[in-house]
This record gives C-alpha cells, sequence and structure tokens, in this order.
C-alpha cells in the first residue's frame, strides 16, 4: 500500500522545523555571517561613480520653461538645435557640467556639483569665468578675477533669456545708448592697450630689480 499524499509534504515540514530547532539551540553557528558582513564592507568601500552627461532631456524634465526661453536665444540655438562642435552637442551639460548626481540626487539650487553662474560659497568667478572663455576668448578675462577685477561675466551678460539684441546684456544695460557695437570695439581696444602697458611696465621693474 502506497504512503498517503500528504506524508511527502509532513515530511517537509518536519525537516524544517528540525532545522529552525537546532538553529536556535546553537548547534550549528552561522558560518555565511562574515562573508555577508565582509560583502557590506567591500560595497561600502567602492569608490563613488564620478558625475557623467546624461543629455539634454533629463534637464527638460524639470527646466522646461526656460529651456524654451534659452532657445529663442543665439546661444540657445547653437546648443539645443544646430550644434557644430562637440561642446555644443553637451546641450545644456555644455556649460553646466556633468549633469548625472545632479538629476539623481532630485535636483535643486547647489546640488549635484553643477557650475552654476552665481555667486556661492561652492560657486567661484573664476571657475564660471572659464566656461565662457572656452568659446568667447578674451585675453583680459584670463587674469586674476580678484581685487578691483572680481568681476564674473554673468556680471553683465545673460544668456538663458533675450535680454537685448546684441551682446545679452542684463536688463539694466539693454536700452542704453552707450550699449552698441563702436562702444564694446573701442573698449576691447582699450583694455587690450592697458594690458599691454602694464605687462610692459611690469617686466621692466623686474629686469630692473634683476640688475640690482
Amino acid at each position: 500500500m502506497g504512503l498517503p499524499t500528504t506524508a511527502p509534504i509532513a515530511a517537509v515540514l518536519l525537516s524544517l522545523i528540525a532545522v529552525e530547532v537546532r538553529d536556535v539551540d546553537g548547534a550549528q553557528p552561522d558560518n555565511a555571517a562574515p562573508a555577508r558582513q565582509q560583502r557590506k564592507l567591500d560595497a561600502a568601500a567602492q569608490p563613488t561613480a564620478l558625475p557623467h552627461y546624461i543629455g539634454n532631456v533629463y534637464c527638460y524634465a524639470c527646466h522646461q520653461e526656460l529651456a524654451l526661453q534659452f532657445g529663442r536665444t543665439k546661444m540657445g540655438e547653437l546648443f539645443l538645435l544646430k550644434p557644430q562642435n562637440s561642446m555644443e552637442r553637451e546641450g545644456c551639460e555644455g556649460c553646466h557640467g556633468p549633469g548625472s548626481e545632479h538629476a539623481e540626487s532630485g535636483g535643486g539650487l547647489g546640488i549635484g556639483g553643477l557650475i552654476e553662474f552665481r555667486i556661492d560659497h561652492d560657486q567661484s568667478i573664476r571657475r564660471a569665468n572659464q566656461v565662457c572663455l572656452q568659446c568667447h576668448d578674451e585675453a583680459f578675462w584670463h587674469a586674476d578675477t580678484q581685487r578691483m577685477r572680481r568681476m564674473a561675466c554673468f556680471d553683465c551678460h545673460v544668456v538663458m533669456v533675450r535680454m537685448s539684441p546684441t551682446f545679452q546684456l542684463v536688463s539694466a544695460a539693454a536700452g542704453e545708448s552707450w550699449n552698441h557695437a563702436r562702444t564694446w570695439r573701442d573698449a576691447a581696444l582699450a583694455g587690450f592697450l592697458i594690458g599691454i602697458m602694464w605687462g610692459g611696465w611690469r617686466r621692466l621693474r623686474q629686469w630692473t630689480r634683476a640688475k640690482r
């Protein structure tokens, strides 16, 4: 006569009960615990992934309105619609830097190490200006940004919103009579000449001291 169909199930249940009782009594210690603990330590010791580029689509999820306004500017047309080089093809991240940490952290001001073009404890004028100088290479702005030369590009220019037909000046200067090409050309020439004279004077002074 065969065993009842419930016999295999009962046998499994009894074996499980026996295992539980043995574990409670401490007859068989958990040898896998140290291995599990080591895996946790190894995972904690793994280096954090470096920030990486994720694409404009993640930026649009939170900043769609701003992206639409930016697209109406000359710079926005290049970076979002008609990129011509590798930097422009990075879109928003071409200027703000890799956005992975910012997006994965849920966004927010000062989150994710982005270049935000503002003055704050984790944002520097020099860092922001260096981004602009990748395309707008003006020798005057490569100098130190301390003391009297503590000035950022974004002090005068706004790139995210169309503010003026030329130079993307902030609203306070957009309608001024001096805001035209000739003024800026003359200012650039004056800055260039002053730089030459200042550099020549410093070199002469160094040479005079070396001769003494």
